[in-house]
């Protein structure tokens, strides 16, 4: 018995790669963030009979995940252009009509979409890539001979993305196909540029034009590498495209690429009353919020009818408030006047300190924050150290020369400025 909404907490797609004659099948298993894979390789498959490929393989049960296909390069036509328009919708519609502009086949004989590699409003930079219908149709009947039916194909450049998506920087994918070799460029995680070419030579040229960061090899030898190349390189298993393949089931990807659609959807019953609860879900959180306003608005008409019955006591209390804070402001210019001021009596009491018993005072002048004092001592240049040692004066020194008296004692006039402490 399957349990409804088990497949939100579990997942599971396939992929399939064709390796020469060989297919790879991978299936994909998650479970909340936890993975497992399966790899089952078909032999000969290209070459033997449809009867013998019913033995050859045999399905558990129903597979109701995503299958994904993908073909190698060398089996698809990929041209780049540059056309005059945003929807990629409308520009796929219109290249139905003239396709055979573009590639040497028309419409009725290839399966056909469009990579977008850039769009605009004024204009699209894509991929066609096109594969032709024969060819396809007889990889698809095989698959029908193993109850295998795709619900989407691509080509071997895009199986790739899933499994380079950390990579960063200029990557090249080559892989050794049966008749010639295919040669993918990547920058940062996305394809720009994807050839066929027929010998080791002429791929090494294009390694050597331009120099990557680094080179995946899938079923080739490190030795089709430039000589004393210091190109880092490694060797991918060959399971991966079909991992990868399997992994767009799974997630989501840069790449929309389908050369087959589906002609229906199927509903499972678990996607109906997934849909079902999220829909209940939905109205449920836009239900809540309108009972809680409705709550709200019931508490909100109590509260004003209370708010106007002691308005006049609020009022009374605003008022209030409001003289208090032209006191507090009141009291806070008191006390800046206050920080500034020193009180005369204070220097009187600090010059009577400081002076030495010899010295004699016989006016005082305080303006402000400065002072002048004039009298008569023995010395009277000692006199300015020992006030400007006093903390609080600064800045003392003499307002005019020093003289002497009858009795030999030296007239002096001291002015400085008074710091609070």
């Amino acid at each position: 018995m399957k349990i409804p909404f088990a497949s939100i907490f579990s997942q599971k797609a396939m992929g399939l790669s064709l390796l020469g004659n060989d297919l790879i099948i991978t299936t994909i298993w998650k479970k909340l963030i936890a993975c497992s894979h399966e790899t089952v390789k078909i032999n000969d498959f290209m070459t033997k009979d449809i009867m013998q490929l019913k033995h050859a393989f045999s399905p558990k049960g129903n597979f109701t995940g995503d299958i994904i296909l993908s073909l190698p390069r060398e089996f698809s036509i990929v041209r780049e252009i540059e056309y005059p328009h945003s929807n990629l919708k409308e520009l796929r519609d219109a290249l139905a009509y003239q396709l055979d502009s573009f590639i040497p086949f028309s419409n009725e004989d290839v399966y056909f979409d469009l990579h977008s590699l850039h769009h605009s409003r004024q204009d699209a930079k894509v991929l066609i890539v096109a594969i032709k219908k024969i060819e396809l149709d007889a990889i698809l009947s095989r698959l029908q001979a193993i109850e295998i039916v795709p619900s989407r194909v691509m080509i071997s450049p895009f199986a790739f993305l899933p499994i380079l998506e950390e990579k960063k920087g200029h990557i090249v994918l080559i892989n050794k196909n049966a008749r010639s070799y295919s040669y993918n460029l990547f920058e940062n995680n996305h394809l720009v540029f994807s050839s066929v070419m027929k010998t080791g030579v002429e791929l090494t040229n294009q390694i050597e034009a331009n120099i990557p960061d680094e080179i995946l090899l899938t079923n080739v030898s490190n030795d089709i590498l430039p000589n004393g190349s210091t190109i880092s390189a490694q060797s991918l298993d060959e399971y991966l495209e079909s991992y990868g393949a399997a992994l767009y089931g799974l997630a989501e990807y840069p790449c929309n690429l389908s050369l087959i659609r589906s002609s229906r959807k199927r509903l499972n019953v678990q996607t109906v009353l997934m849909f079902l609860l999220i829909g209940f879900l939905i109205c449920f959180a836009f239900l809540i919020p309108y009972i809680q306003k409705v709550n709200n608005v019931s508490v909100l008409k109590t509260i004003d009818t209370q708010i106007k019955a002691i308005k006049k006591d609020v009022t009374a209390v605003e008022k209030l408030q409001d003289r208090i804070a032209v006191l507090d402001r009141a009291v806070d210019n008191v006390n800046k006047i206050k920080e500034d001021y020193i009180p005369r009596i204070d220097v009187i009491l600090e010059l009577a300190k400081v002076l030495p018993n010899d010295a004699w005072v016989k006016s005082l002048t305080i303006v402000e924050n400065s002072f002048e004092v004039e009298g008569d001592a023995v010395s009277s240049t000692n006199l300015i150290p020992i006030l400007e040692n006093s903390p609080l004066f600064s800045g003392v020194g003499l307002a005019s020369p020093v003289t002497k008296t009858q009795s030999g004692r030296e007239k002096f006039r001291i002015k400085g400025n008074i710091q609070r402490q």
